[in-house]
């Protein structure tokens, strides 16, 4: 049996950690780490060994997999997930790439990436990733030249909100697990927009995060995530009137650009997404 049964691609700011924190709870899945990067960054040059040794502790029977938001951008992470896994079930999650833009914009000051005082319109000019990884079915083409249309999962990030069991409940049934299974994080809201009064403290909480999930104890992280004491600390250290709605920012430059690939996604997935997302 192959040493990883499945593999989550991104999108970046797209409910992937939640998506993720509801799969670990699953009692036949055993997701330890969730973002290896290990096809996407220089650590490849590691080797296979040393992506499975993060599975090492995962019991006999349970399905193995892990989930980096930088696989779906990443040119060389299709191929290099190919020659290592040619039979793993892939599965990524697509979100308003205007909405995902902003997030990735947001998410840039709180992680310290950017000043708080640059405005979104400066970050975009400058960070070419911005709108690219909003050309899903761009990037999504890479993955279907190499594996077929049955082994990747496309979902869509708005629909977590619609219905969070339903949306969970596909995932279990590409996987072949328990489908009726409901996690206890299903109602929670994990990692939203916001911009932090201190840079520091959520940099501090989440280094400390994933020094003990890559030492083994990913269980303690989850059992302290579910008592709320992490989304506390991140409250506490929310600027007042940071939780702007995406709706305020202008998107009308970013929309003209992904409006093409927007419309290639829907063809591909038989549901129209430039209606849906206002592009």
């Amino acid at each position: 049996m192959s040493k990883v049964n499945f593999i989550g691609l991104g999108a970046q700011k797209s409910g992937t950690s939640w998506a993720y924190t509801c799969l670990y709870e699953h009692p036949e899945v055993c997701i330890p780490v969730k973002e290896i990067h290990f096809f996407s960054r220089p650590r490849y040059a590691e080797g296979k060994e040393w992506y499975e040794a993060h599975f090492k502790k995962c019991a006999e029977g349970k399905l193995r997999g892990e989930w980096s938001t930088s696989y779906l951008y990443c040119e060389e992470a299709p191929e290099r997930i190919h020659e290592c896994y040619p039979n793993a079930k892939l599965l990524t999650i697509l979100r308003n790439p205007t909405h995902r833009a902003y997030s990735q914009y947001r998410n840039a000051v709180r992680s310290g990436e950017i000043e708080k005082s640059k405005t979104f319109l400066e970050y975009s000019a400058e960070e070419k990733s911005v709108w690219d990884q909003g050309l899903y079915t761009k990037q999504l083409d890479r993955y279907f030249k190499l594996f077929p249309r049955e082994q990747i999962l496309i979902l869509i990030y708005e629909d977590i909100k619609k219905d969070p069991i339903a949306f969970m409940r596909r995932i279990h049934e590409f996987l072949g697990i328990k489908p009726d299974f409901v996690a206890s994080m299903i109602d929670e809201e994990v990692n939203i927009a916001r911009t932090p009064t201190f840079v520091w403290v959520d940099r501090v909480v989440h280094h400390i995060s994933e020094f003990l999930r890559k030492h083994g104890l990913d269980r303690f992280v989850h059992m302290v995530r579910r008592t709320g004491l992490t989304e506390l600390i991140r409250r506490v250290n929310t600027s007042e009137g940071a939780k702007k709605p995406e709706e305020q920012f202008d998107a009308s430059v970013g929309k003209a650009y992904v409006a093409e690939d927007v419309s290639k996604l829907s063809t591909l997935i038989g549901r129209d997404m430039n209606k849906e997302w206002n592009i």
